[in-house]
């Protein structure tokens, strides 16, 4: 997969002047997308996907934002604000993470030029408005989500294995609905794996 000439990734710092590769689930990396729309998505990471999904609509090819219960959109942009860096995709490498919109980098990454975003919210709104974002507010869903959660139970017994029972706490925060269900499909784990978000949910 070739990488695009011009790559985006935002932070909610401002003014930054390189990018510093940073430790996560699949390497010490700069991460960036190549559509400025999905990076504006990620100004705030709040809640990850458990809060808002953010993907690429296989049926009209749209970037979307897809709220995973009532309220989440506000829960992770509300009083956000930070700043879409552009990138010279030259350095960066495709298919090292699972999701095929995200280029990577081992190195420090100057940026080209920075968009400021004072309030994401209204920016992600805007986005809607003009078509170029599909913002999808709950119960609605798009791309395949199911309307049971069944994915979020799944990602939850994969992330205990992986990652150990802390994973559970995010989940027990934003979906304390969905953990009786977690704990069913850990099933014998149960006691063990999920202790440390007992005092979560």
């Amino acid at each position: 997969m070739d990488v695009p000439d011009r790559l985006y990734h935002a932070s909610a710092v401002r003014g930054r002047r390189e990018l510093v590769p940073g430790q996560s689930t699949h390497g010490t990396w700069v991460y960036a997308v190549g559509d400025p729309i999905l990076a504006a998505c990620f100004l705030s990471t709040t809640g990850g996907d458990l809060t808002c999904a953010v993907g690429r609509d296989r049926r009209t090819g749209r970037p979307y934002l897809c709220e995973r219960f009532e309220g989440a959109f506000e829960r992770r942009y509300a009083g956000a604000a930070g700043s879409i860096y552009v990138l010279d995709g030259d350095g960066f490498l495709a298919g090292r993470t699972p999701w095929d919109e995200e280029y990577v980098s081992g190195r420090v990454v100057r940026p080209l030029s920075e968009i400021r975003v004072e309030d994401a919210c209204e920016y992600l709104e805007a986005l809607s408005r003009s078509g170029e974002l599909a913002l999808v507010r709950y119960p609605e869903r798009i791309d395949g989500i199911p309307a049971d959660d069944s994915d979020l139970v799944e990602r939850a017994v994969l992330g205990v294995d992986r990652f150990g029972p802390d994973v559970l706490c995010g989940f027990a925060e934003y979906h304390p609905a969905l953990m009786p269900r977690i704990r069913s499909a850990l099933g014998p784990r149960r006691i063990d794996r999920t202790r440390s978000a007992d005092n979560v949910a």
